[in-house]
This record gives structure tokens, C-alpha cells and sequence, in this order.
């Protein structure tokens, strides 16, 4: 198929998974009369306890799309972040308000997933689930593609691969390579014993090289992650080490008891991988299929919704479907720069406790510098834009 036009020649789309980027794409696709089948190899939305914090940017972005009524129905905000160094110095800001009072959200990601899906099979995408995509084959000639699964098989004018860190896709086309690091995360949901209602999500850097991130998910439960060596896990027990992080923090002792090996846990490794092919050839991925680096910021559902918005935007701005790929490629190659640089300097930072100790008394003279310097964080400022205003605090 010849796309001319994308407004006046609605496409046929084929979208890999029903994630945040995927379910959103869908949504936005078949809004604008696509049409749009997304492939879920699971059998249902299911919880996933990382990926529980949407940062302001997030919220902003939601707002704009006119969707934050709906999906943020009923889910807590966060205002800010805890800053707590290998010292346990402590130090409480809070977002930065630009055009008005930022605060991030605490989400349940079944219900918040659950959600998008629903709005884009209200729209007209059809969603099918327990679908493994075996192989996908493009026709040069017909600049179509042909999807395979364990089922049945698809043909499509536009391949969307949002499948996630470890894409089928990416690896199929061999165009995603999966790092080999020396990281490992793990996340659980703790009960409190103390802070309780404080919206306020927490980054503790510890003084192994390893961080902790707490969010508040209700006025009683976190959402409690670790990222650390993952050498560790050859000698302790997923739960040992994250006792050993409660035992060296008097923060965390206040907020929290010892768990058992009946706490569930759950580990993520490989935490980076590339994708340099990004889009072209009709196809495009989203989210972390298009590359996906150690979280560091708690950012990964705001470039899952924010990859999908900058999509849909390159197609309604582009006449032919080529043109809407190139600068959907080249916008996404610039963001990714930004925050691999960024997350490059937080990476190095961390495992230096003598250079966390000095960044710790610089934000500790202001409270604008600490609100600077998580507005860079959570996407609210750029890095160069935040470091100006931390200087000038």
C-alpha cells in the first residue's frame, strides 16, 4: 500500500504488545479511524510492581492528551522526593513549580494498563491476547509487513514494536542488543511502620554503590526497589539483601521491619539494551523496546507514554509514512541521548561516596537547589536547564 496521505488513507496496524506505549498508540491510532490489532502474548493485564511511578512530565503529558481524569482516577500524589546519602543526611524537596504545582503519581499498573487497553478497544483497536509472534517478514515490494504467531498471522502497512526490554521484535530483526551489566533490580511491596501518609517518594544512595527507591503507593504501602550488584545475589537471598539495606539505614529501620522469605520479590536483570534501528521500513518501536537503560530516575512509563504521543504526532504532521518514521527516529534519537547522558552521570555519581557527599552539602545550602535538582529528575527541567538553576540557588 502507497501512503500518500496517512489523514485520508487510514492504515492497517499491527502494534506488539499492550503496554503503556502500545495501549496508547492503539488509542491514539484508532482514534484517528486506523486500523488497529495489537498482539498481547499474556492472557490478561497483569501488576507489574516496577514501572509504579509516573513522574510529572507524565502527568503533564496525560493532561495534554485529555486523559488524566480517566486514568489517574483515584491513584495518590507524590510531590516530591526524600534525598538520603551513604551518611543518612537527609533532605526533603519537593517538585519545582514551573506554570503550576507539579506532583507526580503513585500507580496501581494493573488498573492503570487496564485502563488504556479499555480506551482503545472503545475506539475500535481490537486487542488479542495469548498471541506469540513467531515471525515477521517485510515485502519490499508491497512495503508491507506479515506477522506470524503461534495462531494466526497479520499483515500490516505499519509494524509498531512496543514489546518491551527483551522485543521479540528487536530480536527477531536483530536490530535490539541486550547489554551485559553488572546490575540486577529487585522490588517488593512493604508495609510501614512509620511516615505513614507522606507523599513523598524516597531515593536513598547507599554507600556500596547501590540505590533504594521507595513510592508510596497508599498512605501504608511502598512500592520498594533495590538496584545493586548483582554478585550479591550469589552469596544472599533476595530478602537478605534487602534486610541488609533496611539494617544499614536508620531511615529505613524507622519505616520498616525485617521481611521473610514468604515476601514475594521479584528480580529484573539485564537492565540495558540498545536499539539503534528505532524506526523506518514501516516499522517503529516504543517504549523500552526502543532501548531501555537502568532506571535510575523512575522514568520508564513516561517514555513508554511519551514515545507513543511523539509517534502518533510524526504522522499527524507528515504527509507520507517514510517522513513521519524519520522524524519520529530523529526526535526519539535526541531524547534518548539526553537521558543517557544523564543517567550516565547519576551511575557514575552513585558509586562515588566522596563525590555523593559533596553534591550532598551543595543542595544542602538551598532547598531550591535540592527542588532543582529533582525537577531534573522527574523530567520537569532539562539536565542543562536544572544544573543553571541549581547554580543560580
Amino acid at each position: 500500500m502507497s501512503v500518500e496521505n496517512l489523514k485520508n488513507n487510514p492504515l492497517n496496524i499491527v502494534i506488539v504488545g499492550a503496554g503503556p506505549a502500545g495501549s496508547l498508540a492503539a488509542y491514539l491510532l484508532a482514534l484517528r479511524g486506523h486500523k488497529v490489532q495489537v498482539l498481547e502474548r499474556k492472557k490478561s493485564i497483569e501488576r507489574k510492581v516496577c514501572g509504579e511511578y509516573l513522574c510529572p512530565k507524565g502527568v503533564d503529558l496525560l493532561e495534554e492528551l485529555n486523559l488524566l481524569n480517566h486514568l489517574g482516577a483515584g491513584f495518590s500524589p507524590l510531590h516530591g522526593m526524600v534525598l538520603v546519602s551513604p551518611e543518612n543526611e537527609v533532605i526533603p524537596s519537593y517538585f519545582p513549580h514551573v506554570h503550576k504545582k507539579e506532583k507526580g503519581l503513585s500507580l496501581n499498573r494493573e488498573i492503570f494498563d487496564q485502563r488504556l487497553v479499555d480506551l482503545a478497544t472503545m475506539k475500535g483497536a481490537d486487542i488479542l491476547f495469548e498471541r506469540i509472534v513467531t515471525s515477521v517478514v517485510f515485502d519490499q515490494e508491497k512495503r508491507q509487513w506479515a506477522v506470524h504467531t503461534d495462531k494466526e498471522s497479520f499483515e500490516c502497512d505499519l509494524l509498531i514494536a512496543a514489546d518491551g526490554r527483551q522485543s521479540k521484535i528487536g530480536h527477531l530483526l536483530k536490530h535490539s542488543r541486550e547489554a551485559i551489566t553488572d546490575r540486577v533490580a529487585l522490588h517488593c511491596y512493604l508495609p510501614r511502620k512509620t511516615h505513614h501518609g507522606l507523599r513523598l517518594g524516597e531515593m536513598h544512595i547507599l554507600e556500596n554503590g547501590s540505590y533504594c527507591g521507595l513510592d508510596p503507593i497508599d498512605d501504608d504501602h511502598v512500592n520498594f526497589s533495590i538496584v545493586c550488584n548483582a554478585s550479591l545475589l550469589k552469596n544472599h537471598r533476595p530478602e537478605e539483601i534487602i534486610n541488609q539495606t533496611i539494617a544499614g539505614s536508620k531511615r529505613l529501620q524507622e519505616m520498616f521491619d525485617f521481611i521473610t522469605r514468604k515476601t514475594e520479590i521479584r528480580i529484573v536483570s539485564s537492565l540495558k539494551n540498545s536499539n539503534s534501528f528505532i524506526a523506518g521500513d514501516h516499522l517503529a518501536y516504543l517504549g523500552d523496546a526502543a532501548g531501555f537503560i537502568d532506571p535510575l530516575t523512575g522514568e520508564g512509563i513516561y517514555n513508554a507514554l511519551l514515545s507513543a504521543s511523539l509517534l502518533i504526532e510524526s504522522i499527524d504532521k507528515n504527509h507520507g509514512l517514510d517522513l513521519a518514521l524519520a522524524e519520529y527516529k530523529r526526535k526519539k534519537k535526541i531524547l534518548s541521548l539526553q537521558k543517557n547522558m544523564l543517567n550516565h552521570f547519576f551511575q557514575f555519581l552513585i558509586r562515588r561516596p566522596l563525590l555523593v557527599g559533596l553534591v550532598v552539602k551543595f543542595l544542602n545550602k538551598s532547598p531550591e537547589r535540592a527542588n532543582h535538582f529533582i525537577g531534573i529528575i522527574g523530567n520537569i527541567h532539562t539536565p542543562i536547564q536544572g544544573i543553571i538553576k541549581m547554580l543560580r540557588a
